[in-house]
């Protein structure tokens, strides 16, 4: 008895959830098959086969009406790839040979899209109203099956994917031989069981037609039996990969090729504007002399200079070492002012146990005529109207500055002929022109990847590759003049006397206050603990070294300044050199079996 109270109560849930769903699905498949605006008056197609091929050639007469709607044109997709129930798939080949408009040549667009072929028709800059009729012709391979008793195509002529009417819908067959046996037609949706008209009208040819206008989304498909043997079974192998193709022997050879003829251009783009010009045995060059520019040829040797080649500045020698101008050429040119008497360094000790050291920076009263520009900007720069700073309130407000001294370097070496122009500029530029090679490599790899365009894969390709390698390269396009080689080759002149001080300690002796000329240069080299050791244990006087522009908080010690330089040195170069953090707010967070089908729309 509770078991069939139960049945009961259920019963009337059970209907109206059927009702509900009935509705649900009435609106939508409503929805799905909503009317576009525009018909198909007419799909006529006929086909007819190669003997010796097996290959069908489909021509399909299609007239629509597009009324007062604004159109370029209709498309048709053509499957060419087929997956069966069990998943495996069939593969077919379609070949477009000719599209009309309007019985004139059509402009046209293919693309591949989820295995079908898409046939655009139309001009994308021209619109049409009203009445027009298209006429596509292809060639198709692979879509006749063979069973114990006779051969078969299986073929959906108009596909489901027409989201429109098809008010009159015909297709008909014609073999090169007498010998078809039997045929069937279907109409509707896809699974639809729903006969149409087939007749055999000879042993050649059957025709088929729909006996009714096809709605949105429904097709005609028909079934032909025929003589075994009559034509050839052609099974088409699955398509290449792009992969595949790229990796065929005929592919390799042209992509080894062009990446070889770029390599060996990104190369020699290196070797004709990246490398130092020289002279050729011709010793000791003054800044300002008429020299004779020749080839690379001449083997450097490299003597000990005992004092910086043409007087250079520490922050040019630093360019000429590495083409860059770095924070530390910045810092040890304020070393080089405060030696120089236009500053002076006071060190202002801890405030607590946790706290740090700060240094403050006194401009001197002094003519500046002697200086540089960057120089002088640098002083400017630093000071402004006052008279002193403190080293610790250029955090985070300096680093533009320190762009503009580092810029007006560049121009200083450059103007002295050092380098033929900025060397910055010049790596940014080769930079720049590798990252859009890049960009384009890519681009232009993945379209033609996309549509299997296997020479423009391998050139793009290739591209790409040879971009990345000049973007590899482009830190090294820079280069130094004639003159800057030489200036560069006694810089490192300069660079052996200063790491090996202690073999020319009569040097030292000799020239008063060298010690602190030296000093600046020590920073560029990074050899600033190794001199002052080395002057220490050379016996120098602390009194000779001590410098009267720094100001400890302590007696001098050699090994004491060597820590107050590193300190000063580090704290200066984090100072100046450090930009304040961006914000997050700124930085951006039955009927449609067998082959053919497809369907169309427009556009």
């Amino acid at each position: 008895m509770v078991a069939r109270k139960t049945k009961n109560k259920m019963k009337p849930f059970v209907f109206v959830c059927s009702v509900l769903m009935f509705l649900f699905s009435f609106v939508f498949q409503q929805s799905v098959f909503a009317d576009e605006g525009w018909d198909i008056n007419s799909f006529d197609a006929s086909a007819m086969f190669e003997e010796a091929t097996g290959k069908m050639q489909v021509t399909e007469k299609i007239a629509v009406d597009f009324a007062s709607l604004e159109k370029h044109g209709i498309y048709r997709d053509i499957p060419y790839v087929y997956e069966e129930d069990n998943g495996a798939k069939t593969y077919t080949t379609v070949d477009v040979i000719e599209v009309l408009q309007d019985g004139k040549d059509a402009e046209i667009d293919l693309s591949k899209n989820e295995g079908n072929i898409r046939i655009r028709i139309g001009d994308p800059d021209k619109t049409i109203s009203g009445n027009h009729t298209y006429e596509i012709s292809y060639d198709v391979l692979g879509v006749l099956r063979s069973f114990a008793d006779h051969d078969e195509l299986y073929w959906n002529v108009t596909g489901e994917q027409w989201g429109v009417h098809i008010l009159k819908t015909s297709f008909s067959l014609t073999l090169p031989k007498s010998g078809i046996q039997k045929v069937s037609c279907f109409q509707g949706v896809g699974g639809s069981t729903d006969a149409c008209l087939a007749e055999i009208s000879s042993e050649k040819t059957a025709v088929f037609n729909a006996t009714r206008s096809l709605g949105a989304y429904e097709g005609m498909t028909v079934v032909v039996g025929f003589q075994k043997g009559l034509l050839p079974i052609v099974t088409v192998a699955r398509p290449k990969t792009v992969i595949e193709k790229l990796l065929e022997w005929p592919s390799q050879t042209t992509f080894l090729i062009i990446l070889v003829s770029g390599i060996l251009t990104v190369f020699t783009l290196w070797f004709r504007y990246g490398r130092d010009s020289w002279f050729k045995n011709v010793p000791n060059i003054s800044i300002g002399a008429k020299t004779e520019t020749k080839p690379i040829g001449s083997v450097e040797t490299v003597v000990v200079e005992f004092e910086p080649p043409e007087r250079l500045r520490p922050a040019e020698i630093g360019v000429l070492m590495d083409e860059r101008a770095h924070t530390h050429d910045v810092v040890a040119t304020i070393i080089d002012l405060a030696s120089r008497g236009f500053l002076s360094i006071t060190e202002i000790p801890k405030k607590w146990l946790f706290g740090s050291i700060d240094y403050t920076l006194t401009r001197k009263t002094k003519s500046e005529d002697e200086l540089l520009l960057y120089e002088k900007t640098l002083l400017s720069e630093l000071f402004g109207s006052a008279k002193e700073v403190s080293v610790s309130s250029l955090k985070q407000t300096f680093y533009q500055e320190l762009q503009k001294v580092k810029t007006q370097l560049y121009e200083d070496v450059v103007k002295k002929g050092l380098f033929p122009s900025n060397p910055e500029k010049v790596r940014q530029k080769y930079l720049l022109i590798a990252i859009i090679g890049v960009v384009l490599g890519v681009t232009l790899t993945i379209v033609s990847v996309s549509n299997e365009i296997i020479l423009l894969a391998d050139l793009s390709l290739a591209f790409t590759i040879c971009a990345i390698l000049l973007a590899f390269l482009s830190p090294f396009m820079s280069k130094r003049t004639a003159l800057g080689r030489d200036m560069y080759r006694r810089s490192r002149g300069y660079l052996l006397f200063i790491s090996g001080a202690e073999k020319y300690r009569q040097q030292f002796f000799e020239k008063k206050n060298m010690f602190n000329e030296v000093l600046p240069y020590t920073i560029v080299f990074g050899l600033t603990e190794k001199f002052i050791t080395a002057m220490k244990d050379i016996g120098l006087s602390e009194k000779s070294m001590s410098p009267s522009w720094y100001y400890g908080t302590s007696v001098f010690h050699a090994s004491t300044f060597t820590q107050s330089m590193n300190s000063f040195s580090s704290s200066l170069s984090s100072a100046i050199a450090s930009a304040p953090k961006s914000s997050g707010f700124s930085s951006g967070g039955s009927s449609g079996g067998g082959f053919g089908g497809g369907g169309g729309g427009s556009w």
